[in-house]
């Protein structure tokens, strides 16, 4: 079905889909992509398809879990291997800096998609791809975090209260998509991990809108750009174990 809706401009299912959840789609779009070659947007609008070396890599720009369950859905069902969800994510915890990276191997589904994927009230990241980027991004001299993780369905409705019990039951980072992205994986059979940069500061009272020191902006946008290429890295090491 998806490959008929697809047509010819897919070029094979894809070794992995990228993810990546930001308001900021025209920068990040032109970044991620300049990156891929034979680069083209698939029928349907804002999810690309192109190569790095030998792997298949297809991109979208998701925003919130309703959004990314979408592609993880139509690529986990066409066989794409690995689903690997990018971009920031806010930190309840005092002294984890902005600019590092967090790798959860797994997430509390509070998304309000997760469950219509057959998902408990947490969700798991593959292990063994967790632990490959882990060492991908410690090479490339990231901060690199493993954190209990929450995936919230909505940035302005996560008070200060809501943080606060967040981070009462340990829950110490959150984002809007990784727990979706990993359930619709799961449900077909799919592996999937998240790359995100820490930015919102909530512990302090910091969040997006909030100007960063220069030095923390300066290690976002490395990490930022990490995450990214850890991500093609992967596509590479799965292009290499599958069939062509």
């Amino acid at each position: 079905m998806w490959e008929n809706a697809l047509g010819s401009a897919l070029g094979g299912v894809p070794h992995v889909l990228v993810l990546e959840g930001t308001w900021w789609r025209a920068q990040a779009c032109e970044n991620r992509l300049a990156r891929l070659s034979d680069v083209r947007e698939l029928p349907f609008p804002d999810i690309f398809a192109g190569s790095f070396g030998k792997a298949r890599v297809a991109y979208c720009c998701a925003y919130g879990a309703p959004r990314a369950v979408e592609p993880s859905h139509i690529f986990a069902q066409l066989g794409t291997s690995l689903i690997i969800q990018i971009g920031t994510c806010g930190v309840m915890t005092p002294g984890i800096p902005a600019g590092a990276v967090t790798v959860p191997r797994s997430a509390a589904a509070r998304d309000g998609v997760s469950q219509y994927y057959g998902a408990g009230e947490e969700v798991n990241f593959d292990a063994n791809w967790c632990a490959r980027a882990d060492m991908l991004l410690r090479e490339a001299n990231c901060n690199v975090l493993s954190t209990r993780h929450v995936t919230w369905p909505s940035l302005f409705a996560q008070s200060k209260e809501i943080c606060s019990g967040w981070a009462q039951e340990g829950l110490q980072t959150v984002d809007m998509e990784a727990s979706a992205v990993a359930a619709v994986a799961a449900r077909y059979g799919r592996a999937s991990l998240a790359l995100l940069c820490t930015w919102d500061l909530l512990s302090d009272g910091r969040t997006f809108l909030d100007p960063l020191p220069d030095h923390s902006q300066a290690e976002l946008a490395r990490a930022n750009t990490a995450t990214f290429e850890a991500a093609l890295q992967l596509a590479l090491e799965v292009a290499r174990e599958g069939p062509e």
